[in-house]
């Protein structure tokens, strides 16, 4: 047996195993506690750089802020003092602009803002060139920017424009001028509500959409700086006979005043006129509040029913060309209207070889009558079977020849003016100075609801195609031949549809 001097030894050495066991134990919780500091350190850390460039993404927000002022310059046409005072009346537009908003923003606490101008417009139809050089050398931040021929182009712009700026933390409020034109609704949706961020500017020269009201955002005017009165177009020929009689048009002769250029709107003491009754589509019946008139001769009412007769999506463009054609705007098409296109010359009454000119030497097409129910349905089959050549059956000629994917064989006399009535709802891009007689696009807008001239249908034509004095002054030679960048709109029952047009 083990003496207890060994015995005593060997407990000191189990105790010193134990130590170092307790030791191990306490270094592995060291080491596992110096981890989570780490980790924790690193999570601080990252926390800490995120706040701080939150800190200078919040400065960075809050430094060089601005206002952005949004002008559809073909509506809101500036004071008639500005336009006609050439380069300083540009700078004088540009000051009363930048000093009236100054006004407002200081009503608003935002004194401390930039402003930025945008103005979008046709230049070429619209203003000299001296007023915009002007304008836009007033002040660093004004524009008056040429937005192109077409209508739609100062719109697409904007809208650009609106989409940017809406959600940039910079831009501290927006003040929109385009209010005539409800094709801003969509985009001011969303924004509904937000008094604080959006301005809609009324002028009293236009017609301000009741649809802006129910946004609910703020509405204000800019005294001084655009047109208080709507322009007026000189008084053109006396209304025929047929339409003098009718006395739901002489009483309302006030308000078949078409709008000036730049789309300026009827005067807001003009009687309304209800937009639906023309297409069968009032529900109020003898109860609206608004004036009921129909100077269509009773074929055309006739012929309107029969385009109900397509009810597929392939047909709906037609349909659409077809209720615009013949659904007359009674701000458009009133006795004194010197833009009614009934007082465009007939196809016979224009001689061979010539153009038609207005007194202000624009070019006039011939009147393409409403086709019937009855034509529409043989157009209609003849070009679903294959799209038919505009080019030849139009203008005569066709230079693809043979190799042309349209159809080139004889067409009906009875469906001619159908297609071509389709073709000219196309823009010519020479406008009224095409003299060339085989030009298959439209010179004139034909179309009886155009918005330009104060109805509700979408229109491809410029304002200046659409006001046109559309009585016949003078017959001129003509040019012949297709330029190699002519490429004439063929007739399809596909794309476009969002705008009748082919």
């Amino acid at each position: 047996m083990l003496p207890n001097s060994i015995l005593d030894e060997q407990e000191k050495t189990l105790a010193a195993y134990r130590d170092r066991n307790e030791l191990a134990e306490i270094l592995e919780n060291y080491a596992a506690l110096l981890r989570d500091f780490r980790r924790l350190k690193s999570d601080y850390e990252e926390e800490r750089d995120g706040r701080e460039r939150y800190k200078q993404l919040a400065r960075g927000q809050e430094r060089n802020p601005f206002v952005l002022v949004l002008v559809d310059g073909d509506g809101y046409v500036f004071d008639d003092d500005f336009t006609s005072g050439g380069t300083e009346g540009g700078s004088r537009a540009a000051k009363q602009l930048v000093d009236t908003v100054k006004k407002s923003l200081g009503r608003k606490g935002l004194e401390h803002c930039e402003i930025m101008v945008r103005v979008y417009a046709d230049l070429v139809e619209a203003l000299p060139r001296p007023f915009t050089a002007g304008f836009n050398r007033s002040y660093g931040l004004t524009d008056f920017v040429d937005a192109g021929e077409l209508k739609e182009n100062a719109d697409f712009k904007l809208k650009a424009m609106l989409r940017l700026y809406a959600e940039n933390s910079q831009c501290k409020h927006i003040y929109l001028a385009a209010c005539h034109d409800v094709g801003y609704i969509s985009e001011l949706t969303p924004y509904r509500g937000s008094g604080d961020r959006f301005t809609l500017v009324r002028s009293p020269s236009l017609l301000f959409h009741d649809e802006f009201s129910k946004l609910n955002l703020n509405i204000e005017e800019l005294p001084g700086v655009f047109r208080t009165k709507p322009l007026s177009l000189p008084a053109g020929p006396k209304p025929s006979s047929a339409s003098a009689s009718a006395p739901s048009v002489g009483k309302l002769s006030s308000a078949s005043t078409p709008p000036g250029p730049q789309g300026a709107m009827l005067s807001d003491d003009s009687p309304k006129i209800c937009a639906f009754y023309a297409s069968n589509r009032c529900k109020y019946g003898s109860g609206c509040r608004n004036a009921h008139i129909d100077n269509k001769p009773p074929s055309s009412r006739t012929s309107r029913d029969g385009a109900s007769l397509f009810s597929s999506d392939a047909s709906r463009a037609w349909r659409t060309f077809d209720d615009n054609r013949r659904t007359v705007s009674r701000e458009s098409t009133g006795g004194d209207g010197k833009n009614d296109v009934q007082l465009l010359p007939t196809s016979s009454s224009i001689p061979a070889g010539k153009i038609a000119l207005n007194s202000s030497k624009h070019r006039l097409d011939a009147y393409i009558p409403p086709p019937t129910a009855e034509i529409i349905s043989r157009f209609k089959i003849r070009s679903d079977q294959h799209k038919l050549c505009n080019k030849k059956h139009i203008g005569g000629y066709c230079p693809e020849g043979s190799f042309c994917e349209f159809d080139h064989s004889a067409l009906p006399a009875e469906l001619l003016p159908a297609l071509e009535g389709l073709s000219r709802s196309m823009p010519c891009p020479r406008r009224g100075a095409c003299r060339r007689i085989d030009c298959v696009y439209g010179h004139v807008c034909q179309k009886m609801d155009c918005r330009h001239r104060g109805g509700s249908a979408y229109c491809r034509f410029p304002y200046s195609m659409c006001l046109q004095d559309f009585t016949p002054s003078s017959y001129v030679s003509s040019e012949r031949g297709f330029s190699t960048d002519d490429h004439s709109p063929t007739y399809s029952t596909e794309g476009h549809e969002e705008d009748g047009q082919f």
